[in-house]
């Protein structure tokens, strides 16, 4: 009896210090005079996010609609580690740009830098080393780098088509096929061209060993579950280590398979692998030099980056089928400058009205829709005496500005004549990110985006029914369909 009677006492004293230890974590804004949203004892705001019942990037942009309308930014809890999720783009601004040497930093990827092939590099490596390497990769993606890598684009596409050609008919002539996967197979093969130097080709053979490890990359349950605590608990990629999240071992052999035949020949291809062997003899900075698996490394920037413009590709096909007029404009656009200038450079740059369609689509489902920050020192927010203190992670939502009535009229709606070139757009649109720390790759990524849909709106009508509506998928921090975006095609005749 006294044996079970000591065990509740020692139950009930560990509940009641769990009850103090969480309303004190709890209430860590209110202390400091931050407004902030209701909680839960264990999970804080995101308990939806952790279980998986919202995709966790949208999650978030729940939590902006949930705060009072105009506040310009509030306080909100992972679990009990306080957090600020910004609202207001003058004060984004402030984090962004003017004090950007406080906010250099992502929290993304935690205070160690322990990856590998998804965070050393741009996307996750920190100052002063990010610094220095931007200024490096900057010119591996201009205006002529985006010349020799049209091409690449332009060629993978050939198997894309073919593949959607001989897809089957029903007795309308119609094919129903996911565009979701159609953009992933293309991604995976333009990877192999652009970052790795080798030609692929997932159509027609989709169980290849690449093929398979991409796909992986791109959609497997275990990555997905390794981004959410990449964003939002890095602290627990420092405990389980890099292995979590990408097993690039056969990328690994590729690339340097690629590298070692590129130095012996000689050749250029317009690729990434051109790019790295200049930097490779080039000017070397003794803290981070261009060898070794650093080379790897930078290719890791364009797994991310063209999971982006696939992830944008997908949604904007998706809006337009169910937007028959716009598809219509975008498609005229295209068939336009293509009679102009031929299957060019030149003629995707003046494809405006699909621009405006792709832009359009990245406001409504921007590909990566949470940007974070880590604060390097306190800092006092600017206009108000509320201090930040050092180490607490920054959030904006995409979902959240983005569909802001605030910002846009009838923000929900998909209407590509709101980017239209005369008319003024809000500060709060920002799919690219902000300031010095904005994706570098945000040209070729268009530009990839553009040269598929421009491909398969030039040949096919597309439409959504009801019966195939899409819908995001609670697992992915990163924008992606649940079950595909399947869609309706039917080859238009000349």
């Amino acid at each position: 009896m006294e044996i079970i009677l000591a065990t509740f006492v020692l139950l009930a004293a560990a509940v009641l210090f769990f009850y103090v230890y969480s309303r004190y974590k709890l209430n860590y804004w209110k202390r400091r005079g931050v407004e902030s949203l209701p909680t839960d004892f264990i999970f804080g705001n995101f308990k939806d996010a952790v279980l998986f019942r919202t995709a966790p990037g949208y999650h978030l942009g729940d939590l902006h609609k949930a705060a009072r309308s105009e506040a310009p930014f509030v306080g909100f809890y992972i679990f009990h580690k306080p957090c600020l999720l910004l609202r207001d783009p003058e004060i984004i601004k402030h984090f962004m740009i003017r004090d950007f040497d406080n906010f250099s930093d992502r929290h993304f990827a935690g205070s160690n830098q322990k990856d590998s092939i998804g965070m050393k590099n741009l996307f996750g490596l920190k100052n002063p080393m990010w610094k220095y390497l931007r200024s490096k990769i900057t010119p591996t993606l201009t205006k002529g780098k985006l010349r020799q890598m049209f091409p690449l684009m332009m060629e993978t596409g050939g198997p894309m088509m073919e593949f959607l050609k001989n897809q089957p008919t029903d007795i309308n002539n119609t094919k129903l096929v996911d565009a979701q996967d159609l953009s992933y197979k293309y991604t995976t093969d333009l990877i192999a061209s652009v970052a790795l130097g080798t030609k692929m080709d997932s159509f027609h053979y989709p169980n290849g060993e690449f093929t398979t490890a991409v796909a992986e990359f791109f959609h497997g349950f275990k990555r997905m579950v390794a981004l959410v605590m990449v964003f939002f608990t890095p602290e627990l990629v420092e405990l389980l280590g890099t292995n979590i999240l990408f097993n690039s071992s056969f990328v690994k052999k590729v690339f340097w398979d690629a590298m070692e035949n590129r130095e012996k020949s000689g050749k250029k291809r317009g690729d990434f692998i051109d790019s790295l062997l200049q930097l490779k003899y080039g000017d070397q900075n003794p803290d981070y030099k261009f060898e070794g698996d650093n080379l790897l490394y930078q290719s890791g920037t364009f797994f991310s980056g063209f999971e982006s413009s696939s992830s944008c590709m997908s949604f904007t096909l998706m809006e337009l089928s169910k937007h028959l007029e716009y598809q219509q404009l975008a498609r005229e656009d295209i068939n336009r400058a293509i009679d102009k200038y031929g299957w060019t450079y030149e003629a995707f740059n003046d494809m405006r009205y699909l621009d405006q369609a792709i832009a359009e689509g990245l406001r409504l489902y921007p590909p990566v829709s949470t940007i974070d920050r880590y604060t390097r020192q306190d800092y006092e927010i600017p206009g108000t005496d509320i201090t930040i203190e050092k180490g607490t992670p920054i959030y904006i939502s995409l979902y959240g500005m983005h569909e802001d009535p605030r910002f846009f009229d009838e923000p929900q709606v998909y209407n590509p004549d709101r980017f239209f070139e005369d008319n003024p757009i809000s500060d709060a649109y920002m799919p690219f990110g902000l300031g010095p720390r904005m994706c570098i790759g945000s040209k070729v990524g268009t530009l990839h985006a553009k040269v598929v849909l421009a491909m398969l709106l030039r040949e096919y009508e597309v439409w959504q029914s009801q019966e195939n509506k899409s819908t995001l998928d609670t697992r992915s921090t990163f924008t992606a369909a649940a079950d595909g975006i399947k869609l309706h095609f039917k080859r238009i005749v000349r």
